[in-house]
């Protein structure tokens, strides 16, 4: 990694952001909230027989397991549950070689003349030699005491070809320093025509569980690009750390890994055993005393900033919808699942204060509302829908929202089920990420 970074971690903090604010449980008992969870509505309405089938809906390992307990159990071979069938499958069955050797050609290493770091081809276009690369916000920029700025000469070389030097040269598309994401630019390349280059395959990071296996890939120590491999620490938290540029910190929303990460992984994969995108690599902590201590940005988020700032840096730059909320987490609990083998993380989001005049006070938002789902409609169709379980899914889904659409809401309020559309028809309703 480019620069040492120094993590305190933090389960929940008070955060004053232009969007949702993340608080701290027990922060606001005046509220009110009516102990509705996202689960228990689903339950009471009938869609679903409990809680646990319930939250294991909203998982989608789409694993090949997976789909042969499912083949398994409509021929009448397997009567079991999934955990069961995994156990007499056997884990030496599940070889994830074939993933990886698929997922390194999707890694590049990223140098710059003051940094090395990696990248994830996420967008190619091998005919025409063109890709977009997501790598870390830091990684491409550079600082001075006359300021920062972004790297006037960046190359990249793709997995086998560092050893030849067979750079390319790519351009900075636009990134998000408060998020530690950038996207570069590949155009009409003849090495990567040539090339064994893949566009990597993303999975739902908000289904990754401690305990998963998991392949760190990068340009580790600038030497190349090599694969290491640990397990899923924690799949969500929230750290902090110092921003690009050196004024501050900016805070992320990360899993941890005990993956083996060093400098110059920054911006590199984190893939399941399928070579399916989970996270990229951003920063490991550097505190005496502490090991098998590195954090990726969840896929799920780093995929949706890179395709916003593809949308959007050239002309107004990189946004985010601005609701006008502050939430908090009112509760959370953990749901074993014995069908699944899974423990699935709930909470209670519920909104804390709304600015007046604001997207979410036109939409008809209240304090003590508890969001149990959201969508994204635009021109008419559904382009995106979460049940909101966690608190990050429903801030997540704010850098997808784009001008002229609009969001619709489920909330319980006072214990009956309310529906709400907000709508994001005005540039203001957006806010200019840093």
């Amino acid at each position: 990694m480019k620069k040492k970074f120094v993590w305190a971690v933090t389960a929940l903090s008070v955060a004053a952001v232009a969007a949702t604010a993340l608080t701290a449980c027990g922060l606001f008992p005046s509220l009110g909230s009516d102990q509705t969870f996202p689960s228990s509505v689903a339950t009471q309405e009938g869609d679903y027989g409990s809680p646990e089938s319930f939250l294991a809906s909203q998982d989608t390992p789409a694993t090949h397991e997976r789909q042969l307990y499912d083949e398994a159990v409509a021929d009448g071979s397997f009567t079991g549950t999934f955990y069961e069938f995994l156990q007499a499958l056997g884990a030496e069955e599940q070889d994830p070689t074939y993933g990886i050797q698929y997922a390194v050609n999707s890694v590049v290493a990223v140098e710059t003349d003051t940094s090395l770091g990696s990248g994830v081809i996420f967008d190619l276009d091998r005919a025409a030699g063109d890709a977009y690369i997501v790598t870390n916000y830091h990684v491409v920029a550079e600082t001075s005491r006359m300021g920062m700025t972004i790297s006037d000469s960046i190359e990249v070389y793709l997995y086998g070809g560092e050893v030849a030097s067979r750079g390319i040269s790519a351009s900075y598309v636009g990134g998000a320093m408060e998020y530690d994401i950038a996207v570069l630019r590949v155009e009409d390349s003849v090495v990567l025509r040539e090339s064994s280059a893949q566009e990597a395959v993303g999975a739902d990071s908000d289904s990754v569980t401690a305990g998963q296996a998991v392949y760190a890939i990068g340009n580790a120590d600038g030497v190349g690009i090599s694969v290491t491999s640990g397990v899923i620490s924690v799949e969500t938290e929230y750290a902090y750390v110092e921003s690009a540029d050196g004024a501050g910190t900016v805070r992320l929303l990360c899993m941890r890994t005990d993956a083996a990460t060093n400098h110059g992984n920054s911006g590199g994969g984190l893939f399941d055993a399928r070579g399916r995108l989970v996270g990229i690599v951003s920063a490991r902590s550097e505190r005496e005393g502490v090991v098998g201590f590195s954090y990726a940005i969840h896929s799920n988020l780093a995929l949706a900033l890179a395709q916003n700032i593809c949308d959007n840096a050239s002309e107004r730059g990189v946004v985010r919808a601005y609701f006008g909320i502050s939430t908090l987490t009112a509760d959370s609990h953990g749901v074993y699942d014995e069908d699944t083998g899974k423990t699935y993380i709930e909470e209670q989001v519920v909104v804390g204060s709304v600015a007046i005049g604001s997207v979410a006070a036109r939409a008809g938002l209240d304090v003590g509302d508890t969001v149990l789902s959201a969508a994204i409609v635009r021109s008419g169709q559904t382009v995106r829908s979460v049940s909101v379980t966690r608190m990050h899914k429903l801030t997540n889904l704010l850098i997808c929202v784009r001008l002229g659409d609009r969001v619709e809401l489920t909330v319980s309020r006072n214990g009956q089920t309310v529906r709400l559309t907000a709508e994001f028809a005005k540039t203001t309703d957006f806010t200019l990420l840093q």
